[in-house]
């Protein structure tokens, strides 16, 4: 472990146990502080009786005004540390934890050099510091508010999470490829207008519905990967124009007007038994363990993490770089049918809309999960991870009482910077730091 790095753990557990320290004297000093505004409180309920005696032309000699209470600058320090008693304990907690998870991980980096360990790309090595960082950010809203930890706010985080959860899965595939896909939200939302358009105007099946919208949103996933693999077109400029075209579609195949009611049988999937979203629970778990199995077992998914990590070494070993390039586009569209099930059954509505922003979120989540953006890196445990932390965030500022604006700030925040974490680690890597 470099040295100074070693010396800005250690600054960092000095600093929280200093926030933690300062907490605690303001815990102490709240008796005292309680007194002075009791008789701050007492003067001014004698005062206000004084003046209100002489409105009345009544004589207030009887009331006995207490003398005025001369704070100390010490005084005034403890009452600005009392205001800011939670954010000197969440501070504290956050720097301890990150000092004592570096020096942790850095230990647990070096022991593995010294063995002789190396592990590919992909395997999941940065899983230790994202656990850290979910830690970090459950204990500061437990502190911040009492609400977080209760059972209902977990199962409302769990469901907020699943649309997500599923387009996560997909954009894990695509980034590891060293691509990216734009068009999430709106192939979610005409999906989802397809889904209504079939079982309200022409009485299609449940089940029927189901499979053909998701094949229709793997089809949108197939022409980005045809645009992008025989067309040489950018992903970016690639799916970026198919998110118009598809965001423009769904609001001209309805006119702009939303669909309602849906049937029972499809409104199911989002319920809840015994007051847990069952249904929503077994598709998010069945698609992130078939996107773990592909990833890391077979044939498939190791040419992903190949045609990202050098596009040009895969093609001279053979892999047909275009054929990967259609699959992880595929994947990417099919679970955004799926993710469209999930939000269409949960809201009984499709919105041309729905979904806007989508595929920022799922990004965030991926990016957080340790999965770089240029490529070859990632794993689907760290996307677990990062959905989570996405989740959890946007539930605690809702809880804060935050408006959508900062909200969308922070996610963009978020972004930024776990695209420089990875960009520096990868320099440190490359440097053999």
């Amino acid at each position: 472990m470099k040295k100074n790095r070693k010396l800005i753990f250690i600054l960092c557990i000095a600093l929280g146990l200093v926030c933690l320290a300062v907490n605690l004297f303001a815990a102490s000093q709240y008796g005292h502080l309680e007194d002075i505004r009791a008789q701050q409180a007492a003067r001014k309920k004698a005062l206000a009786q004084i003046q209100a005696a002489d409105i009345l032309g009544i004589d207030p000699d009887t009331v006995v005004v207490p003398d005025e209470v001369t704070l100390t600058r010490m005084d005034e320090l403890v009452m600005a540390l009392q205001g800011a008693r939670t954010l000197l304990m969440v501070l504290g907690i956050d720097l301890l934890i990150i000092g004592v998870g570096g020096i942790l991980f850095s230990l647990y980096k070096a022991r593995g050099k010294a063995a002789g360990s190396d592990k590919k790309p992909g395997s999941g090595s940065n899983v230790l510091g994202i656990l850290i960082a979910l830690l970090a950010l459950c204990l500061d809203l437990a502190i911040a508010s009492p609400v977080f930890l209760t059972g209902s706010n977990f199962l409302n985080v769990f469901q907020q999470i699943s649309i997500n959860f599923v387009v996560a899965v997909g954009m894990t595939f695509v980034i590891i490829s060293g691509g990216i896909d734009l068009s999430v939200g709106s192939n979610i939302a005409l999906s989802g207008l397809l889904m209504g358009i079939l079982m309200k105007n022409f009485g299609v099946p449940v089940p029927v519905t189901i499979i053909v919208c998701i094949l229709f949103s793997g089809f949108i996933g197939l022409v980005n990967g045809v645009l992008i693999s025989f067309l040489d077109l950018p992903p970016f400029i690639a799916t970026l124009g198919t998110m118009s075209i598809v965001r423009g579609a769904a609001y001209t195949v309805t006119g702009g007007q939303p669909i309602y009611t849906f049937p029972t049988g499809f409104t199911a999937v989002s319920g809840r038994v015994a007051g847990i979203p069952l249904y929503s629970t077994l598709i998010m778990l069945a698609v992130i363990l078939l996107g773990w199995y592909v990833l890391r077992y077979t044939r498939i998914g190791r040419f992903t993490y190949a045609v990202g990590g050098n596009e040009s070494c895969a093609r001279l070993s053979g892999i047909n770089i275009r054929k990967v390039k259609c699959f992880v586009y595929l994947v990417s569209g099919l679970c955004c049918g799926v993710a469209s099930l999930l939000l269409s059954s949960r809201l009984d509505s499709a919105v041309p809309t729905n979904a806007d922003g989508q595929e920022m979120d799922a990004i965030a989540a991926v990016v957080i999960g340790g999965t770089s953006m240029s490529g070859g890196e990632g794993s689907m445990i760290g996307t677990l991870i990062g959905i989570l932390i996405i989740g959890i965030i946007a539930n605690g500022l809702n809880l804060l009482g935050v408006a959508q604006g900062p909200q969308k700030m922070v996610k963009g925040l978020i972004i930024v910077v776990a695209v420089i974490i990875d960009v520096i680690r990868r320099k440190a890597s490359d440097s053999g730091a």
